[in-house]
């Protein structure tokens, strides 16, 4: 592709890193030692970082021969074993739908989609969005696609002054405005890339990479005046320019910033459950996350990693080498 030679966004590995890890404190709640209360917006960084990836990894081909099959297949092999790790361990401890393993939510009318393992919502709204992206969006021009992301930010603005807050898309009451919210940061994130792509600029190893770290976790654990007002210019603004910045700013520490990459998906995926059985004190829950960082660690190298090798040795892999995101 040109201006890029295919690089590895180090600095984008490392805040899904750190959202990941806000994630789970914002689910530990009043339990935990630390303030989280923004940390469902990590839910929209990881929107847009999947945007701005996969159009990396796979517009130019899905616009030459790949066919939506081949790419549905690459995407559910890097999504469904973590997904499904994560789906059991709910049902196992939470004793919830055994259809959550297959990706379908629970029947309960106006609850959780996924009961047993709430945060998995977003990696079904992600994939649906990224279906419908291969399929239809990939098409558009990145003026349409303005147009339309245009479009979506206005329902997005809607539904976050009607509920107060851009938390949507875990409960059945908000699948609409949650696929808006899913909907909205991906196809901001392509646009993005599209931006990245047109600049041809290399990315620079700096310094100044580190400080978007604790700037994001810092963000999410504000609590705003106005939380509504803070949540659109999370989503409007902020979110898009920290990926941005990530992109252009490339962190001096690849193991470093790969380790935080690759903790973050089974992180996401498997810390709800256990969330939902520690009620302990502060000092006890610090141990607690470093617990589950050090699970998600082992469950990226010794179950992630080894799936994904065998999946692509496969015949007719196409994964691409940029990194596949939650």
């Amino acid at each position: 592709m040109a201006g890029i030679a295919s690089p590895r966004f180090h600095t984008l590995d490392a805040l899904r890193g750190i959202a990941a890890i806000a994630v789970m404190v914002f689910h530990a709640g009043d339990n935990s030692p630390l303030p989280m209360p923004g940390g469902y917006l990590a839910a929209d960084l990881f929107f847009v970082l999947s945007g701005f990836v996969l159009a990396h990894g796979y517009e130019a081909r899905l616009l030459d021969s790949m066919s939506l099959k081949t790419f549905v297949v690459a995407r559910l092999r890097r999504i469904y074993p973590v997904f499904w790790l994560g789906a059991l361990l709910g049902c196992v401890l939470l004793g919830g739908s055994i259809t959550t393993m297959l990706m379908i939510p629970s029947l309960t009318e106006g609850g959780l989609l996924f009961d047993s393992n709430w945060p998995l919502w977003s990696l079904l709204f992600e994939l649906i969005a990224n279906l419908v992206w291969a399929a239809a969006l990939v098409q558009l021009s990145t003026r349409a696609l303005g147009w339309l992301v245009a479009v979506l930010a206005l329902g997005l603005s809607t539904a976050t002054l009607t509920y107060t807050i851009a938390d949507m898309g875990a409960f059945w009451l908000t699948i609409a405005p949650g696929l808006v919210r899913t909907f909205y940061s991906f196809l901001l994130g392509v646009i993005l890339f599209r931006l990245y792509r047109r600049g041809e600029v290399q990315p620079q190893t700096s310094l100044r990479a580190w400080l978007l770290l604790p700037v994001l976790a810092l963000l999410l654990m504000l609590a705003p005046p106005s939380r509504t007002l803070f949540d659109l210019l999370m989503l409007g603004l902020i979110i898009p320019a920290v990926v941005w910045l990530g992109a252009h700013w490339t962190l001096p520490a690849p193991r470093f910033a790969a380790w935080l990459g690759g903790l973050s998906f089974p992180l996401y995926c498997l810390h709800a459950p256990f969330v939902a059985f520690v009620h302990a004190p502060a000092a006890v829950m610090a141990l607690f996350f470093a617990a589950m960082i050090a699970l998600a660690t082992m469950v990226d190298r010794l179950f992630d990693r080894p799936i994904q090798a065998r999946l692509k040795a496969m015949p007719q892999e196409t994964c691409p080498s940029a990194q596949a995101l939650i």
